[in-house]
């Protein structure tokens, strides 16, 4: 469950959702405390065009919005048109300032001319990025590109901080990057050590600054991952061993949030200027 995908939509009806309406509730409060911690580290963006790239919650896009104002320019990409539509019917609903562009595109080759933003923003981007046929270094000099001189790329993703053992948080992940790997052959870039992010951007930034915020609690969360299926439906594209393997580590990990929870990553945010 990446920054990048969740979601919130006010007024949803959650189908065979897990929590009660109560837990819910608390659920979303968390979920927009968390967002609110981390755009508040973007300080003041009002009346920017800013770029949010790879992601269509309409949390972040709401959140982006209410900050940039009314003379602000909002433009969304993402690389999955069902998410991009989805998301154009659920900000009919949502409480607005900056009007918002919703882009249909890649972050490794976006449909702008160079220097056209003075902000681009991503959350949760990196550690989803299917590497097999262009390096992440590759979307951060697209970034780079889009936006103005002077202008920053910010971005902010989950990192491995190097507890042990690992949160839960990065056992999932890694799962789900080893059926992505069976299932379609991608090679996801992954959540990664704080210092290999921080020095992406300082091959292609200047005043590079960075932070890492500790992990955010979200109440409920460990009782939503249960909910999950024991075997995912596409895991019946992968390899028996592959598909046996990891039908155990599921099981392992289930048993381990059984116990201690959902334990959650830390979050890394980095900006230069371009």
């Amino acid at each position: 469950m990446s920054l990048a995908t969740i979601t919130f939509m006010t007024g949803r009806l959650y189908d065979d959702d897990p929590l009660t309406p109560e837990e819910r509730a608390q659920y979303e409060d968390d979920l927009i405390a968390f967002c609110d911690r981390e755009l508040d580290l973007l300080g003041d963006i009002r009346g920017l065009d800013v770029l949010y790239a790879g992601g269509a919650s309409l949390l972040w896009i709401e959140g982006l919005s209410q900050r940039m104002g009314d003379d602000g320019v909002l433009t969304v990409i993402e690389a999955d048109p069902e998410l991009v539509e989805h998301a154009r019917h659920a900000l009919k609903d949502a409480d607005l300032r900056a009007p918002i562009d919703l882009v249909v595109g890649s972050v490794f080759e976006m449909p702008f001319r160079g220097g056209v933003f003075d902000l681009a923003y991503s959350a949760g981007l990196f550690h989803e990025l299917d590497v097999r046929e262009r390096d992440a270094k590759d979307a951060l000099a697209e970034l780079a590109r889009v936006v103005r001189p002077g202008g920053r790329v910010v971005t902010d993703d989950w990192v491995d901080s190097g507890e042990e053992p690992p949160p839960a948080d990065l056992e999932w992940e890694e799962m789900e990057a080893e059926a992505a790997r069976g299932i379609r052959g991608a090679e996801l870039h992954g959540i990664r050590p704080p210092e290999q992010l921080v020095a992406l951007h300082e091959k292609h930034l200047y005043d590079v600054k960075w932070s890492i915020s500790p992990p955010y609690p979200l109440r409920h969360l460990g009782k939503i991952m249960l909910s999950e299926p024991d075997e995912p439906a596409e895991y019946t594209a992968l390899p028996e061993a592959a598909r046996r393997g990891l039908l155990a580590r599921r099981k392992a990990l289930k048993e381990r949030i059984r116990r201690e929870g959902y334990g959650r990553a830390a979050t890394l945010y980095v900006e230069g200027r371009v």
